[in-house]
């Protein structure tokens, strides 16, 4: 595909995708509430107690993706050094072993502890975002992986509003809330010399559809995969109001 052409279906792509983004979590019931401080805290609690596992396992994942897409990156060299401080930014800053511990800061002033986060199992409807993601990134073809990685450009705008939220209305510090703030900043603008993980995908998938890497399987072409993770993002949203997690 012509540079021009691939340029026009990856905006036109993430445009379809937030807009759906903006309906089904934006303005959903959960992120209204939230907004409004409104939701209870206990399920603000059961929200990240499933988000939690998923986020350690999208980081172990991503490092997984470096290697099942080493050769599309080795040829295209130019986008190995932004593709690589991705996956190292996340295991290690603000130090070894990296998004963990800014994860359980939070989770601590939530009074979520490592254990409940990692070891006690997530809840059926907050743990298929994980096994799906799971299935893309170790089996799916290079542009069913960046499909589902323009979701992540939402997080950035997601996040500013949950650290808004916990700092107006549920007696966070910043520091508290800072598995927020950091992914705020780091989803959608450079920071601290480190390429904005949103710009740095739609560059990728660009790249992807040039060089007509476009083999997907059956019903899993990009736009599925994107809109497949706001949906299942909606799910554990929808099984948090439904299932407060007590103190």
């Amino acid at each position: 595909m012509e540079s021009q052409k691939a340029k026009i279906y990856v905006d036109n792509l993430y445009q379809e995708l937030h807009d759906h983004w903006n309906c089904k979590i934006n303005q959903g019931p959960f992120m209204t509430q939230l907004r409004d401080g409104t939701l209870p805290l206990s399920c603000v609690r059961r929200f990240f107690k499933d988000w939690g596992l998923f986020s350690i396992e999208v980081v172990a994942l991503n490092a997984v993706s470096y290697h099942v897409h080493l050769p599309f990156f080795v040829r295209n060299y130019d986008l190995l050094p932004a593709f690589a401080d991705k996956i190292a930014e996340e295991l290690i800053s603000p130090k070894p072993p990296g998004h963990i511990l800014i994860l359980l800061e939070t989770a601590n002033a939530l009074g979520l502890s490592k254990e409940e986060l990692f070891e006690q199992p997530a809840s059926p409807a907050g743990r298929a975002i994980s096994d799906y993601c799971r299935r893309v990134f170790q089996d799916g073809s290079i542009i069913e992986l960046w499909g589902a990685h323009v979701y992540e450009e939402t997080l950035g705008y997601w996040a500013k509003q949950w650290a808004e939220a916990l700092v107006s209305h549920y007696g966070m510090s910043d520091r508290q809330a800072v598995y927020f703030t950091a992914h705020a900043e780091a989803d959608l603008v450079q920071h601290d010399d480190h390429m904005g993980h949103g710009p740095l995908n739609r560059m990728i998938l660009q790249r992807i559809l040039e060089q007509g890497l476009t083999m997907t399987k059956l019903g899993y072409d990009p736009k599925y995969c994107a809109f497949t993770m706001v949906d299942l993002q909606a799910l554990m949203e929808r099984h948090a109001l439904e299932n407060p997690y007590p103190a």
